[in-house]
Formats: C-alpha cells, structure tokens, sequence
C-alpha cells in the first residue's frame, strides 16, 4: 500500500486565524510535515479563544479552545518573535528547508517579517508561497482586512441574503473563511504539481473575497446578462416550490425539502397524502406554485408540522424527493451516517485532555489511515525545529529563549 500524498513535503506555516490553519491542516492531515510558527507576543486569536468554545481549566486558555485545536491538530509547533531580526533569520532557515510556505499577513506585515516573495525567493529560489488575504496583495485596497462577515460583504452574499423585502444578512459566522481554506489547500498542491513538472516556485496570492464571489457566478451573470440585481429571497428560490423549512413535531426541529419538478411534485403531494393539491388551479403548474408559494407553504407546514423530520425524511426520499431535517451539533456528533464514514476522530491533547474533533473529508482507498495526531501546544516542538531541523545547539536555543527570540 502506497504512503500518504505529501509524505516528504514540508510546509513553513507562517498563517493564524480559520482559512490558512485549514489549508494546512489538510496538507498535514494527508502526510506533510507541518511546522506552525508561532509568536507568544501576538497570539493567534483563535488558539486566545476567538473561536469556539473554552475547555475549563486555568489561565491562560491557550491550549484548551475547541476552534484552535480543531483547526491545527497533526502539525507542530514553534514559537518565533518575528520583530526580532534574530527570529527573521531563523525563520528563513526554517523556509530553506521547506518546499511550500503560507503566509496571512497584510503586505507590509510581510515584509517586515520578511516572507513577501522577493524576500523568500533571494534565499530559495524554488519557494512555493501561499500569500491569503481578504483582497489580495495588490491593487487600491491591498492593505485591507478582514475574514468571515467582512469577506461575506467584500463579496456581495449579504446583500442578497436574508428574508424577502428585508435587509441584507450575513450568512453566519466565519462561514467563507472554511471553503476558502479548501481552495487555499488546491492551490498550494498545483503549485506543487508545477514545481514537479518545471522546478520553477511559486507565489500564489489568494484573495478570500475572490473566492467567495465565485460563489454565485449565476446571479453576476444574470446582472451582466439582464441586469437583474439579485435580493434577499428567504429560503425560496427560482428553480424549485416548494423550497423551504419547515416546522416538525418537537421543540425547534425542522426539515428541509425542495421540489423542483413536475415528477417531483406529484411523488410529494402523493407521499404526503394531499393529492388534492395536484388538481387545485394555485399549484396546478410550476409558475401557479411560484406565484401562490406562500400559501402552499403554509400548507405543507400544517403537514409538517404533524409528524418528525425523521418521519417526513424517510417518506419523501424513499419516492425521489429531496428532503432532509435541519439538525444541530448534537444530532451531527451522533449522526450514524457520518460515524461511519469516520468524520469524527479522537485525540487527546496534554491540556484539553481526550476530546472528539471533526476529521478531513473524503474517504481514499488505496493509502493508509490519515496522518491524525493532537494539537501542540505553545512551542512544543521547539527543540525538534530549532535543534533537529535549523541546527542550532541546546545552548543557542536557551540563549535565545532567554532574549525573547525564541518566546
């Protein structure tokens, strides 16, 4: 059976906060060696608690945010002051020795870090770095930033977001910044695939609001096309009625379902028991659902609203429509589907102790189990980096603790 992918690749990862930590977990995840630069004097605001919940225990909480150890497991780590010239000089012997570098700093962050790609190409030519950003590194607004609920806007989805006649909405969170991780990861491997095939590096500078406008190519080009503006619509949608949430028996529980044609349609009114709806002049016709959408809404949740959305899932998928309950974290942890698909791993962290993470997507045949090892805490692998790798003695390395360089 053949190793994982990127056995042997190493990757100097210089990002923080969601979408840079999710490209390289990915790398990680599926065999490369994973060096996470650090700094103590300007934590990472996740691993400071930013994002998700905090194991209890005492101060700092570093090393027990469900977020950071969710986003950063099977890497290691070292901690660097990257305001010290010292530290600069170490960290480039850390990407002498790397094949792909990632960086998500703003343009003059970078440079005075030193990780721009004239900075990194003068002391290896074959660099490949992975430069992300909300709006990319050149331009008017180059030196702007912002992830999740900024991105979202830079890119247009709240604006057509959100309940019909109301105004604009954002999607939730740091919603973009997990789906711009993924394409950061694709990106990283192309460069990779270059590099193979020419042994030329790479900068590739990737703007997150970019990639979340490529989002909806349908409604910029119905603009482009008709010059319709697209607007907040609920959960309607112009291509399927019924298309919505609705209610289930149980406190807050609801199912999905989307109806999108004629076949699908009757197989719903059918399996529901209303085939009276089939004969009645407001729903007789796709364009009669869409214009009387409401009160066939009202209608189907008066269904709903009577049985499970396990009961209505069961009934619809098994005549060909789609449907599905909206479920929470619980139900997801718990879901038998996504257990046996091994979504979900555990590991057990010096701090947080063993707890239960979301592991990578995808099933692979033909490689062995992924690479899945627990979140580092601060600075954990310092000697295996600074001594192993770089080169530095013990001595150094103490020395250089003691001024801060190594923090």
């Amino acid at each position: 059976m053949a190793g994982l992918p990127f056995d042997g690749i190493r990757v100097a990862d210089f990002g923080w906060v969601i979408t840079a930590p999710l490209a390289t977990l990915w790398l990680a995840t599926l065999g490369a060696e994973v060096i996470k630069i650090e700094s103590k004097t300007h934590p990472d605001v996740i691993r400071a608690g930013m994002h998700g919940g905090i194991v209890p225990g005492p101060e700092p909480t570093w090393h027990r945010c469900g977020g950071f150890n969710s986003l950063n497991y099977s890497k290691y780590s070292c901690c660097l002051d990257l305001n010290q010239e010292e530290a600069r000089t170490i960290g480039h012997e850390i990407v002498k020795k790397s094949d792909i570098v990632i960086e998500a700093f703003t343009t003059p962050i970078a440079k005075r870090f030193g990780l721009t790609y004239e900075q990194l190409k003068e002391i290896k030519p074959d660099v490949i770095l992975v430069s992300c950003s909300s709006l990319g590194k050149t331009g008017p607004l180059q030196n702007v930033t912002g992830f999740g609920p900024a991105n979202q806007a830079f890119a247009g989805l709240p604006s057509m977001t959100g309940y019909e006649g109301g105004t604009p909405m954002s999607m939730g969170g740091t919603w973009p910044d997990y789906i711009c991780g993924v394409i950061m990861g694709y990106l990283a491997v192309s460069a990779l695939y270059h590099r193979a095939k020419t042994g030329e590096g790479m900068h590739i500078d990737f703007s997150m609001a970019e990639a979340v406008m490529n989002m909806v190519p349908g409604q910029l080009l119905d603009f482009q096309m008709n010059g319709r503006v697209a607007v907040p619509m609920g959960n309607s949608d112009k291509t399927a009625v019924p298309h919505e949430v609705y209610p289930c028996l149980g406190e807050d529980k609801w199912v999905a379902i989307a109806v999108h044609d004629e076949v699908q349609w009757h197989a719903f009114c059918t399996a529901s028991g209303h085939s009276e709806w089939l004969t009645d002049s407001r729903f007789a016709t796709f364009e009669a659902r869409m214009n009387n959408r409401k009160e066939l809404d009202a209608l189907v949740a008066s269904w709903t609203a009577t049985k499970t959305a396990s009961e209505i899932t069961e009934t619809l998928q098994n005549v060909g429509v789609p449907a599905f309950p909206s479920v929470d974290s619980e139900e997801l942890v718990n879901d038998p589907q996504l257990q046996h698909r091994s979504q979900f791993i555990e590991l057990e962290q010096y701090e947080a102790g063993l707890r239960t993470h979301l592991g990578m997507q995808g099933v692979f045949g033909g490689f062995p189990e992924r690479n899945y090892f627990a979140t580092p805490i601060y600075d954990q692998d310092n000697y295996r980096v600074f001594q192993d790798l770089v080169g530095l003695s013990g001595e150094q390395i103490e020395a250089l603790v003691a001024q801060g360089v190594i923090n």
